[in-house]
């Protein structure tokens, strides 16, 4: 076959292989395949994961090695940067919003008075 079939999404973002979006620049990386109805299929399942992404099937021709040559108007401007985590924000010894409720409880529980005498089960 000549061609094959790889997903591209709104932002010009291609389906990978382990089904994350990527700019498609890596062509080892990218899912395709050389069925349409298997495209069809494996756009509907993306879609399902994140109805929000407008998906299209592009086909590709194949290079001499066989991965999918994607034409340059299909490629974002600039590539994407690679996932890495957001730093995360530096410890402090204030309280969190969420933290406030469980400190007022804790505090109540300690001003409270204490139970009165154990209740013994009745026989």
């Amino acid at each position: 076959m000549s061609h094959v079939y790889v997903l591209t999404n709104q932002h010009q973002q291609f389906l990978s292989k382990g089904n994350d979006w990527i700019d498609g620049r890596e062509h080892t990386k990218l899912f395709r395949t050389e069925h349409k109805d298997v495209a069809i299929n494996q756009m509907f399942e993306a879609n399902t994961r994140d109805v929000s992404l407008r998906i299209e099937l592009l086909e590709c021709k194949l290079d001499t090695k066989r991965q999918p040559l994607v034409p340059e108007d299909a490629l974002s401007e600039a590539p994407l940067e690679a996932d890495v985590d957001p730093e995360p924000a530096p410890a402090t010894d204030e309280p969190t919003e969420a933290a406030e409720p469980a400190a007022d409880a804790a505090a109540k529980l300690e001003s409270s008075e204490p139970p009165s005498e154990p209740v013994a089960p009745q026989a």
